[in-house]
């Protein structure tokens, strides 16, 4: 088996959204005194504007105060030329010649734990040292913060990589095989445990479901318009997120029936979309699922009651009004928004069908990073 020390030094590869906010969290655990961040270049002029980055966010405020209140003073610092977040070291690799992966010396500095955050390199198949794989050349595990994308199609997964989303299937990890785990999207994440527990409940009486995911914003949208680039396939991309409501992809049916394969073997009808809107965080997934029987607003809840009850960290059953502000720094996967389920019952012949339009709230940024954090626990054996 497989075993990684809790108390070793963390790697991140990448310093975007999700990056910055992994090393915010990361910063906050006991047992670890070091973070290791590769970016393969340099930022800025100075130390100090790295630590400006670090230490300060237009969506979520100070890294201070929105971690520790206002009684922490000098949560992050510099000392002889290092960083120093919450008490914890960071170790900067900004040199080009770590731009590739598997150049990034992650084992120099005890890291054995890798998180890549860059979005760029998803193929678990490709043995190319810049590629997904290749920080396995120094580090023991690495952890995709985003789905898989297998780029020759037909290629299977590797027996080494794996999907696992926090209260679906943790279970399917193996920490004896799996080197390269995917913990999905951030809206699988918050998807994929109200299916989970529909499946797990109804069986064979679920008979379909439509998600719609209405997105805050991303840095693929573009601030303003821009001239779509040559052979440009989706030129919705290459308009303002600040002035319009974007149709956009996701990958979140095809990640919610590789996390639960049960809907195919059940033959549960499945569809996804996703809206992009001018907000910086805080989404909603509309899920509007069809059943055999008659059902009411009320024994849908109990349902969500108990899947939230066994898994307190993933899913908050929420009989508050909620809008997307209130969500913002949310550490669940998922929120219930049991105040906004909508139900109809209709007959056909002598069956009857319930349709109900339920709704789950997710912070596409610090809740994913939760679930990043909940999958590192897993990986380390404190979960």
């Amino acid at each position: 088996m497989s075993t990684i020390s809790p108390k070793s030094p963390v790697g991140i590869n990448g310093i975007g959204r999700i990056g910055k906010l992994l090393v915010w969290v990361m910063s906050t655990k006991s047992d670890l005194e070091e973070i290791v961040v590769s970016t393969g270049r340099k930022t800025g002029k100075s130390l100090e504007d790295l630590v400006t980055y670090l230490g300060y966010d237009s969506t979520y405020g100070p890294y201070a105060r929105f971690l520790f209140g206002f009684r922490k003073e000098k949560a992050i610092e510099i000392k002889n030329d290092v960083i120093y977040m919450n008490g914890k070291k960071l170790v900067w690799l900004n040199e080009s010649q770590f731009r590739a992966p598997g150049a990034i010396p992650w084992s120099r500095y005890g890291v054995e734990v890798v998180f890549d955050t860059t979005g760029k390199m998803t193929d678990p198949t490709s043995g190319e040292d810049n590629s997904l794989r290749g920080h396995l050349n120094n580090a023991k595990k690495v952890i995709l913060t985003a789905p898989f994308k297998i780029k020759n199609k037909g290629t299977s997964m590797p027996d080494d990589a794996v999907t696992v989303v926090g209260g679906v299937n943790f279970d399917k990890y193996d920490p004896a095989v799996h080197r390269i785990i995917s913990n999905a999207s951030c809206t699988t994440n918050c998807c994929a445990p109200p299916i989970k527990a529909l499946v797990e409940h109804f069986g064979e009486k679920f008979i379909s479901y439509a998600l719609t995911t209405v997105h805050a914003a991303t840095n693929s949208q573009k601030v303003l318009d821009v001239l779509p680039k040559d052979g440009e396939k989706d030129c919705r991309k290459t308009r303002s997120i600040m002035n319009n409501i974007i149709p956009s992809t996701t990958g979140a049916a095809n990640a919610v029936i590789e996390v639960i394969p049960e809907i195919r073997t059940l033959g549960i009808g499945s569809q996804a979309s996703s809206l992009r809107v001018p907000t910086s965080t805080a989404s909603i997934v509309i899920l509007d699922i069809s059943l055999l029987g008659e059902y009411d607003n009320t024994y849908i809840h109990g349902i969500f009651k108990k899947y939230s009850e066994r898994n307190p960290d993933i899913m908050m059953f929420s009989e508050r009004q909620l809008v997307s502000s209130d969500i913002i720094g949310s550490t669940y996967s998922t929120i219930y928004d049991s105040p906004f389920t909508h139900r109809r019952t209709t007959k056909r012949d002598d069956r009857l069908y319930t349709m109900v339009d339920l709704n789950f709230w997710y912070d596409n940024e610090f809740g994913y990073v939760g679930s990043l954090d909940r999958l590192y626990n897993l990986v380390v054996g404190k979960r």
